[in-house]
């Protein structure tokens, strides 16, 4: 059975804003743009030091695999969480995806620059899998892109990651920053398509 076909597919390394992350931890991101009206998102994290990823601050009793549990959530992004800004050139709103290792999720959808803020309705919660070893942490999701967007048209991307460390404390990192703060709703750090 063939794949369905990819509209777009961006991969890169995640850069942080903070100048106290050292080069023992490294993110990517990767996401697709399916023609099938699926969006699919994928966040790695290496940590190289001898505690690996059991210094990263995340929920309680996670398991890795399908995380069926989760649930539409705010604030998310106050602790790990991996997050993806959508915005359609000449439109003024855009979308944010927050997604939490354990499956907890939220879709937001701003009419403009950090305003007006509404739940965006998805046909199927997002699919959230998880996986882990010493050193790396993966987590995978899958989500419809109707009826919040077109399949046909590819948005402007953002991919980010916010990463609490148990002695660094939060980090925040994107494609590319701001100037003077981390700050992950700015137009001008979106990869635009």
């Amino acid at each position: 059975m063939a794949r369905p076909a990819v509209m777009l597919r961006q991969a890169s390394r995640l850069v942080p804003f903070e100048a106290n992350c050292s080069g023992a931890i490294q993110l990517s991101a990767e996401l697709i743009w399916r023609i099938d009206g699926w969006l699919e998102l994928s966040y790695g994290v290496l940590m190289q030091g001898s505690s690996g990823i059991t210094d990263l601050v995340v929920p309680d009793g996670l398991m890795d695999g399908h995380q069926s549990a989760g649930q539409r959530k705010n604030d998310l992004w106050t602790t790990t969480c991996c997050e993806a800004f959508l915005a359609f050139p000449d439109q003024p709103g855009y979308t944010e995806i927050n997604l939490s290792t354990n499956g907890d999720w939220a879709v937001y959808h701003f009419e403009g620059y950090r305003v007006g803020r509404t739940d965006q309705a998805l046909v199927h919660p997002p699919e959230i899998r998880l996986r882990r070893c010493h050193h790396h942490l993966r987590l995978d999701a899958r989500l419809p892109i109707s009826p919040w967007g077109s399949p046909w048209q590819c948005p402007d991307v953002g991919l980010t990651m916010v990463l609490e460390h148990k002695q660094l404390g939060m980090s925040h990192w994107a494609l590319r920053h701001a100037e003077n703060e981390p700050d992950f709703h700015c137009p001008s750090t979106f990869l635009k398509i």
